[in-house]
């Protein structure tokens, strides 16, 4: 803390994500974990502000054809999901376990994604964001999330976590353990195959095999996607991104503008690109322009997004349809083949030009993105203060490309927030997404006890707040490979893993909420939570 004077606004949540089995002659094991919460306020001779730490997340679970049955007694609502992860009726042998919210009509992949990142406004009613009391914390669930019994080998399960932090920024860390760990006793075959990998066989009470044999990582999951994007190989060849800002009046001129901060957080994210990267610029107000065609040479965009008076400037209306069609021109024209081709557009209203026929010009802007995605161009989208809802957040929605189910569209209510949303991109297309922790179910868990640090903006130096107005993905894989034999019959495994923020207000995020103390206490004068 900055100030012990000071009290601090804390909030945790362990959440009880796990309990995984093996079972032999196809025998479900039925177990469970708790979550429990602790929220506490510590010495407040001051009290800094209110900090609330909620939750979504959506369950997948790769367990093999003719299992939907089965799975239904602990997920009533599981059915089979398609490629992109949509509901289907098909055995495809992929399933959509759960998700929170749990509406009367179950959401598909998209429709939860655009509630996931989308903002409700309690006030109007409006938006596309999950309502806050549609949300989770720690003590809202009396299960594991993961309930699966007969666990075999080539079995894969994720959970993608949505976390929304409510009225103030905060630090966050990521923090969890192993709960219990059982063998269950022994089966002959398992028996054998312990026998012959030298190990003991006496100690039926023992913890078991599982936990060292799953396979498990957590990563930021920046595209919200329920996929890794991992990290690019140092002979690729790079990628072809074109940056599409929108520079109509209504971004203003100034210090502070719209204008200033997209221009910002854009040359930070140029900064960022390697060798092998090109990268151009079109702006679109009144009519569209292609300001750089892709280029190698970096400091030819980074020209146009100096601050004032310097770079490009606002004027005119909104002319979206040309934004997307002379970037995807390029593209076509000037890409490299084999490579990557990104288009990254940022409005803040909609568009009320067009350089298409017709004057529907939300159609024109839309048509214009079917079109680039058609020719296999990745497009990305930003709303940079829209309001939830409108027509213009609902058009940069639909303009954008879909991966996994997840649509590419990414909402900054300020201009403040746009160094995080660029370094989210970044890390998709860029540098790829970076894992928190990775290794066994045992290494994993061993890690987390400890508490992780988590970074908002992982692409600069310093440690960031998340802001309490966008929506952040994690990412938790786990696999029992297929080179797991008899050795895991009967074993069964539970596993815990929690959220915990501090206002970022009066802190300085130094005080690790999961870190213990000689006593067996946190560091931040709590008990140990445990599920």
């Amino acid at each position: 803390m900055t100030d012990e004077g000071i009290g601090l606004s804390r909030r945790k949540m362990l959440a009880g994500l796990g309990a995984v089995g093996v079972a032999s002659a196809g025998a479900g094991l039925g177990t469970t974990a708790y979550f429990s919460d602790d929220e506490s306020f510590e010495g407040n001779t001051l009290t800094a502000g209110e900090l609330d730490l909620k939750m979504d997340y959506r369950m997948t679970y790769r367990g093999g054809p003719g299992r939907l049955a089965e799975l239904q007694e602990n997920y009533p609502n599981a059915t089979f999901v398609d490629e992109d992860m949509e509901p289907t009726d098909d055995d495809t042998g992929v399933y959509l376990l759960d998700q929170v919210p749990n509406r009367s009509e179950y959401p598909g992949a998209e429709d939860w994604v655009i509630g996931a990142n989308g903002v409700y406004d309690p006030e109007t009613g409006e938006g596309e964001g999950f309502q806050r009391d549609e949300l989770i914390d720690a003590g809202d669930l009396e299960d594991a999330l993961i309930r699966i019994g007969d666990v075999k080998p080539g079995d894969y399960g994720e959970v993608t976590f949505s976390t929304h932090l409510y009225d103030n920024p905060g630090y966050m860390w990521m923090g969890g353990m192993l709960t219990d760990e059982n063998q269950n006793g022994y089966t002959e075959p398992e028996i054998e195959a312990l026998e012959e990998m030298g190990d003991p066989t006496d100690d039926p009470d023992g913890d078991g095999q599982l936990a060292d044999s799953i396979r498990a990582k957590i990563w930021y999951d920046d595209n919200c996607d329920n996929v890794h994007q991992g990290e690019r190989d140092e002979e690729s060849e790079g990628v072809d991104v074109m940056l599409s800002i929108d520079n109509s009046g209504s971004m203003g001129g100034g210090p502070g503008s719209k204008m200033e901060q997209a221009k910002a957080a854009a040359l930070d994210f140029v900064e960022n690109l390697g060798p092998n990267d090109r990268v151009g610029l079109v702006t679109f107000e009144s009519t569209g322009q292609l300001r750089q065609g892709l280029t190698s040479t970096h400091s030819n965009v980074e020209t146009y997004l100096q601050p004032e008076p310097a770079g490009i400037s606002d004027a005119g209306r909104t002319m979206m349809d040309a934004g997307i069609d002379l970037a995807a021109d390029e593209l076509n024209d000037n890409g490299r083949s084999g490579v990557d081709e990104v288009i990254i557009l940022l409005g803040d209203g909609e568009p009320n030009e067009s350089d298409r026929a017709g004057s529907d010009h939300v159609q024109n802007a839309k048509d214009a993105a079917t079109d680039a995605k058609n020719d296999g161009i990745t497009v990305f989208t930003i709303g940079l203060g829209v309001s939830n809802g409108s027509t213009a957040q609902n058009t940069l929605i639909d303009m954008a490309s879909s991966s996994n189910g997840t649509t590419l569209y990414y909402d900054s209510p300020t201009g403040t927030d746009l160094d995080d949303i660029y370094s989210q991109i970044s890390s998709v297309i860029l540098t790829g997404e970076e894992v928190i922790a990775e290794g066994t179910l045992r290494e994993v868990m061993g890690a987390l006890e400890e508490g992780i640090e988590l970074d908002a903006n992982v692409q600069t130096e310093d440690r960031v707040c998340f802001t309490n107005s966008v929506t952040r993905c994690f990412g938790f894989e786990w696999e029992l490979p297929t080179t797991v034999g008899n050795e895991v019959q009967t074993d069964s495994v539970e596993f815990a893993i929690g959220f915990a923020a501090e206002q970022c207000r009066h802190n300085d995020g130094e005080t690790n909420p999961y870190a213990i103390d000689a006593g067996g206490n946190t560091t931040d004068g709590g008990n140990v939570t445990q599920a």
